[in-house]
């Protein structure tokens, strides 16, 4: 799924350079049609090869615009925090209902905090980590 959430970034996203960089590496990370994906600043910041402040701006920037939610009641395994790209999502479940895949996003505001499974198989991490130690573990 990262893949689509990513490719709406490049095509439909209306963010422009450090943000859009930015919006593409959280994109990156989204597992399933809700979009939602953690990440932590300084992860952001490697990535990007960007500044603190250049990441934040980024993250605020995206918020305010509507194309990055973050998801206060939750946070990842090392206190990272939940975003959602929102428009994204809609996009994804409206092409999967036109192809007669799954029902819509119900609503404006879908709630996806309330609706996303939790479990191994939908950490960003991957199911095969092990979460004492937050790396892959060995086959």
């Amino acid at each position: 799924m990262s893949h689509d959430a990513r490719t709406w970034v490049w095509d439909h996203s209306h963010s422009k350079g450090n943000a859009r960089l930015v919006l593409a590496l959280i994109a990156d990370r989204c597992l399933d049609r809700h979009c939602v994906a953690y990440a932590s600043v300084p992860a952001l910041m490697k990535r990007a090869n960007a500044s603190r402040s250049a990441v934040r701006d980024a993250l605020n920037k995206l918020a305010e615009d509507g194309e990055l939610r973050r998801l206060p009641h939750r946070k990842g395994p090392r206190g990272e925090t939940y975003y959602q790209l929102p428009e994204a999502a809609r996009y994804l479940a409206d092409r999967a209902a036109e192809e007669g895949r799954m029902p819509p996003l119900e609503g404006p505001e879908s709630g996806p905090a309330s609706r996303i499974v939790t479990g191994p198989e939908n950490d960003p991490r991957g199911a095969d980590s092990d979460p004492r130690v937050g790396r892959k573990s060995a086959p």
